[in-house]
């Protein structure tokens, strides 16, 4: 029999909605999972049985009557009971009161009356996150955006840059032109204010911020003879919606970050649509070997901190200490002495008030400072904004294997300065890797041997903080990542299977977006500006990748695991390439193209050359790039994803999940953070409860030595620090083969481990073709001193005062019913001692171990100390 059912809802903040009875099951079938007893097709039954209920309480007048959502719910409840699942009725009744606290919750995060439909995609803790470093707030500190108007902000700024190269109003060239030392014009305020609202793309109308940097890349192609029509006239067809085909563009943007499938880096989300309008994260500069070389890339440098970005520089053009100087007959400081000189003015200029100053200092194996250089930080007393790396060179690798005496030369002369044994260096450069998870190394000859640009430009000497995004001098990068996890589909049959077909959607679209941030974007300085046109690198990359694993039910440290994540990598690769195919076609290839290897057929990722772990059909895409070009030069990196991935709601980067629960004190007592594929598959297994979660915060955050956790569960529940250094590094390399740029990842050591172990993974990291790697042994940054200014620690005293008491749990697809814990549940200890351990916070020594602002013990991964919760990081 056909039953009417509704075509609307009544939702709580009386919106009036479409229907969805799919919804119910899904809730259904949650409590019958928390029950541990996972029924789908009971869950369908109960459906069932509401959508009857409605028929025979609204008669014929089904189809067009508007029930209330509570009704519904009551009716579930009813159904549940009826058919005898009164345990399952009971975790419904919980969900629906959890799911109300959890309203209110974010109803005060956000300091809303009701919270709307954006609000509820996201879990309170990614509501807390983008409160706390990307909501516009006025001069009193109070919250004036609400997520959904980010979003739209965003989407629309991006969208711009699709605008301004219309065919109404640009003049195609065969060829892009950048001229040189042209610095950008700018609207006044008052003009911007005065078109705010005026200007639309269909439903969405641009802000004044929108109208600025929309005149102000306008007018650079203005005088580059690129437009048709003046920006009086340009503004007369945006009154009239003459580019309305752009709202689809925006909606897709702006649908792809609100369902998490995909979020740009933390300056463009902050930035566009607002102040700054600055959406580069990293910038990478030169340093000439002289003093008003020096002063210029300082003050250089400052401007870039100003605006919120972060810097890598390469010293080992500057002479060494004590070397001759012709002009003052003096001798030299050398190049660590202008490193503190570039730190103290990191410390000085505060970064925009989102990031914090963040810098990488490279140096090459062969400047004669170099082991000055390997133990610059010890003990953290120089250098605290500053992470280091050693750039090993391809001579000091052919010193190393043969065991002969390696050459420092002086980059003033080119002359021999010493020689020096290059396995003592390494085993120097290793050790203080081991006592303090620096220096990092680089290998260049892999970060060369595929460069496309390098007979253009020469070789990469440099990367940005955190060592993925490989820089040429002035370059920037624009970064995103797709969050894995949201691929994960389940079947009717309740099998879980990966959407290959969303997924290659989502990359396209975020290739798009991407690329659509270099032309609309404001840089800190022009010659930052017309470099990064050069190039047009855009670095697209994953996260999710530990919670993904975890529901597929593959180890992570497994051949299944591996085979996976490259399949992955060539996947992303490959269609973010058909993207900048395209949008080479329609737009034109990045200006350097023709003097690249893209050029020659050449492909930037050493997977390229190995055609027998080919999946897609390589060639015939090279041969496309030849005859159409292609939009940018790189279009994938796998960048630390730490802010965002909280606000995605998934695991970071393509680390393992680093524990499984963590802990956070309060004034009123302990609040537990539980992994939400893990807290599932417990709850299904019937091995969920309060003993479970205590056991694992005992064994920090690992399920490896709890006795009753069956061995198949052991296997694919593996934490970080479960894995050994070998596997997370043939991870790293499985995703690098497939990458061109770097990849952030931390290789996670024990304790117990000793140089010697740390050095064979370094060495197995250049054998499987890394191109650099970042270590981690536990314990080893035990005297990490954090600092916070009295007025942050006053702010964020404030927010706790606000949010304590609250739980800021990652939800399941912002639907989960486990995830949340009410705080008078056995989740919550009453003792509130505030004393800092191992898993919770601290004070006293704890201060040095923990967030600054939520007191959770800080992890070292994707190469920086960072918090799992709220995203306060070293590097950012």
């Amino acid at each position: 029999m056909t039953v009417e059912i509704p075509e609307k809802i009544l939702k709580r903040d009386q919106r009036i909605a479409e229907f969805k009875p799919a919804r119910i099951t899904e809730a259904v079938f949650k409590a019958f999972e928390a029950s541990g007893q996972p029924n789908r097709g009971q869950a369908v039954e109960v459906k069932n049985d509401v959508l009857l209920k409605l028929n025979r309480k609204y008669g014929k007048k089904t189809r067009k009557s508007v029930p209330p959502i509570e009704e519904i719910q009551d009716f579930v409840e009813e159904s549940l009971i009826e058919r005898g699942y009164a345990k399952v009725a009971k975790a419904y009744i919980l969900y629906r009161q959890k799911r109300a606290e959890i309203r209110r919750e974010k109803q005060d995060i956000l300091d809303k009356i009701e919270v709307d439909e954006v609000d509820k995609m996201f879990d309170p803790n990614a509501l807390r996150v983008l409160r706390s470093r990307y909501l516009d707030k006025n001069e009193f500190g109070k919250v004036v955006e609400s997520p959904k108007q980010l979003f739209r902000r965003v989407s629309v700024h991006v969208v711009l840059s699709g605008v301004l190269y219309d065919k109404q109003i640009y003049r195609e060239k065969s060829e892009s032109v950048i001229k040189e030392e042209v610095s950008e014009p700018k609207l006044s305020d008052e003009k911007c204010v005065a078109l705010e609202g005026t200007m639309k793309i269909g439903q969405y109308t641009l802000n004044r911020f929108h109208v600025g940097d929309l005149y102000r890349v306008f007018k650079s192609f203005e005088n580059e003879g690129k437009m048709k029509t003046s920006w009086e006239s340009f503004v007369k067809m945006m009154q009239e919606d003459k580019f309305k085909k752009y709202e689809k563009d925006i909606t897709e943007f702006y649908d792809l970050m609100i369902e998490r499938s995909f979020m740009p880096n933390t300056p463009t989300l902050a930035n566009f649509g607002s102040y700054l309008g600055m959406g580069s994260a990293c910038f990478a500069l030169d340093i000439d070997d002289s003093i008003e070389g020096i002063m210029e890339t300082l003050k250089r440098a400052s401007v870039i901190f100003k605006s919120g970005g972060g810097l890598g520089y390469n010293f080992s053009k500057l002479r060494p200490e004590g070397d001759f100087i012709k002009t003052t007959g003096g001798t030299s400081s050398g190049p660590i002495s202008f490193m503190n000189l570039f730190d103290t003015m990191t410390e000085v200029v505060k970064q925009g008030g989102i990031r914090r100053g963040a810098n990488m200092g490279i140096m090459n194996s062969s400047h004669p400072d170099i082991e000055k250089f390997v133990v610059v930080k010890e003990g953290n007393k120089a250098l605290r904004n500053f992470n280091i790396s050693i750039l090993l060179m391809p001579d000091f690798w052919d010193a190393y294997k043969k065991d002969k005496a390696y050459a420092l030369k002086n980059p003033r002369t080119g002359k021999e300065h010493s020689l020096i044994s290059p396995k003592n260096l390494f085993e120097k450069i290793v050790h203080h890797a081991w006592e303090s998870a620096e220096p990092g190394v680089l290998f260049y000859d892999r970060i060369n041997e595929n460069n496309p640009l390098e007979k253009a430009l020469g070789p990469i000497v440099t990367t940005n903080p955190c060592g993925e995004l490989l820089l040429y001098p002035n370059e920037s990068c624009n970064l995103g990542s797709i969050n894995l996890w949201n691929f994960v589909k389940t079947n009717k049959n309740e099998k879980i299977t990966f959407d290959w077909d969303l997924l290659a959607h989502a990359v396209r679209r975020a290739t798009r977006f991407l690329d659509g941030v270099i032309d609309i974007n404001r840089y800190p300085l022009d010659e930052i500006r017309d470099m990064t046109l050069k190039t047009r690198k855009v670095g697209l990359g994953v996260m999710g990748l530990g919670d993904l694993l975890y529901e597929m039910g593959i180890p992570y440290n497994s051949q299944k695991g591996r085979n996976f994540m490259e399949k992955i990598a060539e996947f992303i690769n490959y269609h973010s390439k058909l993207e900048s195919l395209e949008l080479s076609k329609e737009l034109g290839p990045f200006p350097l193209y023709k003097k690249s290897g893209y050029a020659e057929g050449k492909m930037p990722f050493r997977g390229f050359y190995d055609k027998k772990s080919w999946s897609f059909d390589w060639k015939k895409l090279t041969a496309d790039i030849k005859k159409h070009g292609i939009r940018n030069s790189y279009t994938t990196v796998i960048a630390p994803t730490g802010s965002i991935s909280m606000i995605a709601g998934c695991s970071s980067g393509i680390e393992p999940v680093y524990s499984l629960v963590y802990q956070k004190n309060v004034a009123v007592g302990s609040f537990y953070y539980i992994d939400p594929v893990f807290e599932k598959v417990m709850l299904r297994e019937g091995l969920f409860d309060e003993s479970l979660v205590e056991g694992v915060l005992e064994n920090k955050g690992s399920v490896k030595n709890i006795g009753y956790i069956p061995p198949r569960l052991k296997k694919i529940f593996v934490t970080s620090h479960d894995i050994k250094p070998e596997d997370h590094v043939r991870s790293l390399a499985s995703f690098q083969k497939w990458t061109d740029s770097s990849i952030s990842k931390t290789i996670n050591f024990p304790k117990t481990a000793t140089p010697k172990d740390m050095e064979k993974v370094y060495l197995l990291a250049y054998e499987l073709g890394c191109k650099g790697t970042t270590v981690y042994r536990d314990t080893s940054i035990k005297d990490q001193v954090l600092d916070v200014s009295d007025a942050r620690k006053k702010r964020q005293e404030k927010e706790k005062d606000k949010i304590d008491g609250l739980q800021c749990l990652k939800d399941e697809k912002a639907e989960g019913l486990a995830v949340y814990r009410d705080p008078s549940s056995m989740y919550l200890n009453g003792n509130g001692n505030g004393n800092g351990n191992d898993n919770g916070n601290g004070n006293g020594n704890g201060k040095k171990t923990h967030c600054p602002s939520c007191k959770i013990k800080l992890t070292f991964k994707e190469g920086c100390m960072s918090c799992p919760v709220c995203g306060w990081g070293m590097c950012s």
